[in-house]
């Protein structure tokens, strides 16, 4: 019995092994991808299908109804695109009868020859190079792709390469999966102070029972988080989940974050015209300065319905309210005028008739969109249950999808245009976001039925 189970799992083993080496090796996509490619991303056609609960083949005869491409391309391997050190940015993907793609190809107008075995197929901006197994498509201009088509060929014919950023991109789950090195990036587009030379972003996009959920994660390159900034410098910082304010069962929409005021007030000098606001508020009336290095922890937007907003922060002093004395005023200025209300540090500004009021309860910092929203929450703050499982985020919060929706006036009418539809976009419930360290991002869209029941149904009213 024993030399029995043993030959059983040996044959397990042969046959997996042997599965993985035929079905890996079906993928000549993969020999394409270089060694040296900065950024890539993989596409999985079957598991969007699989998550969407959508056959494939169903999906090839509508795609088929715009491009013939139902037995042209291999949907059952993965779609790569990547960029290398050198600049070039590619699309490949599997061949599986490649006259069928190449003429549906041409009927686009592109422009066909072939040399050294190898059909080329061109228009202005995009070139692709194609054999019997594999399509590589690169973005070029028509003075860029003479120079481009040995970079090319020489990809279509090289053996497997070890690409390492491909291995990152893959420990990551789902129909979607990236990974890209910032080295390769400009430092102009990093933040102030940012240092992004050992830094990698993955991210993935996957679909669960009742969510789409867009992850992604800034580290370095042991797959540990990384972080950019000098030690003390940093922006954000994990939340308290203790700050009051008001409740609301079933908000419209809220967001919660760990905020280092100095650090923020540096960044916003850093633009131009954001710096340029704040000193036009600084001569005008009080410090805005001030008010942005007082913060120093957990900051609260809450907006109870559409139209109303709470917005609360802890705050490490109120030297901002140093003249206070001197902002109560009846007179204007370019529009603008500032007053005290009540006998507390409550204070309403003015601009152009509008209203925004604001003040100070201890080492709590107020602004809010109306006087009944103010005395809501001076009257009844309180910690809402709501948010009791948010601390030691970096950032939380939630948008409610049926209250945006119902709030517009045109989606409405749209939507009521065609009922199948708009049936099946209010089972969107909520999109939430959450930050689990200062360098990542969760991007999730809730649902109230399972997705294969929406697609089902959306795909119904689109193939009838």
């Amino acid at each position: 019995m024993k030399k029995l189970i043993i030959a059983l799992l040996c044959f397990t083993i042969v046959v997996a092994t042997t599965a993985w080496f035929f079905l890996r090796n079906n993928d000549k996509a993969l020999n394409v991808l270089p060694a040296d490619a900065t950024v890539v991303a993989v596409f999985e056609p079957t598991k969007l299908a699989d998550g969407l609960g959508l056959d494939m083949h169903d999906v090839m005869k509508l795609a088929s109804s715009f491009a013939d491409v139902e037995g042209a391309i291999d949907f059952s391997n993965p779609f790569y695109a990547f960029t290398t050190e050198k600049g070039i940015t590619g699309l490949v993907l599997n061949v599986k009868d490649v006259d069928k793609l190449l003429k549906s190809i041409l009927a686009f107008g592109f422009a066909g020859e072939k040399q050294q075995g190898l059909n080329w197929v061109a228009n202005d901006n995009i070139i692709c190079c194609i054999d019997d197994d594999k399509m590589l498509l690169c973005i070029a201009s028509v003075t860029q792709q003479n120079a481009l088509r040995g970079e090319m060929m020489k990809l279509m014919k090289q053996t497997r390469q070890e690409v390492p950023i491909l291995k990152k991109a893959n420990k990551q789950t789902g129909f979607l999966k990236l990974s890209a090195a910032l080295s390769s990036l400009p430092k102009s587009q990093m933040p102030p102070g940012y240092d992004h030379s050992g830094a990698f972003l993955t991210a993935s996009a996957a679909i669960g029972k009742q969510d789409i959920t867009l992850s992604a994660n800034v580290e370095d390159k042991d797959g540990k988080p990384y972080n950019g900034r000098v030690k003390g410098k940093e922006l954000l910082c994990p939340i308290d989940g203790l700050l009051p304010t008001i409740r609301s069962a079933n908000p419209f929409a809220w967001l919660c974050m760990g905020i280092k005021g100095e650090q923020l007030l540096n960044i916003l000098r850093s633009k131009p015209q954001v710096s340029t606001s704040l000193m036009a508020l600084n001569v005008a009336f009080f410090d805005a300065d001030q008010i942005l290095k007082a913060i120093d922890g957990d900051v609260m937007i809450m907006m109870p319905k559409a139209g109303e907003m709470l917005f609360t922060a802890k705050i490490s002093n109120s030297n901002f309210l140093k003249d206070a004395n001197e902002w109560d005023t009846t007179s204007s200025i370019d529009g603008m005028s500032l007053r005290k209300r009540g006998l507390n540090d409550d204070y309403v500004f003015t601009f152009n008739d509008k209203h925004l009021y604001f003040g100070v309860r201890g080492g709590l910092l107020y602004v809010a969109s109306s006087e009944q929203v103010a005395t809501l929450f001076l009257q009844e703050s309180e910690t809402d249950v709501l948010y009791n499982n948010i601390a030691g985020r970096y950032v939380i919060g939630s948008l409610d999808v049926n209250q945006l929706i119902g709030n517009n006036t045109l989606i409405t009418i749209l939507l009521s245009a065609v009922p199948a539809f708009s049936e099946n976009i209010k089972a969107i419930d909520k999109i939430n976001m959450a930050c689990k360290t200062p360098q990542s991002l969760e991007l999730s869209i809730q649902t109230k039925k399972p997705i294969k029941d929406i697609m089902s149904s959306l795909w119904t009213v689109l193939t009838d």
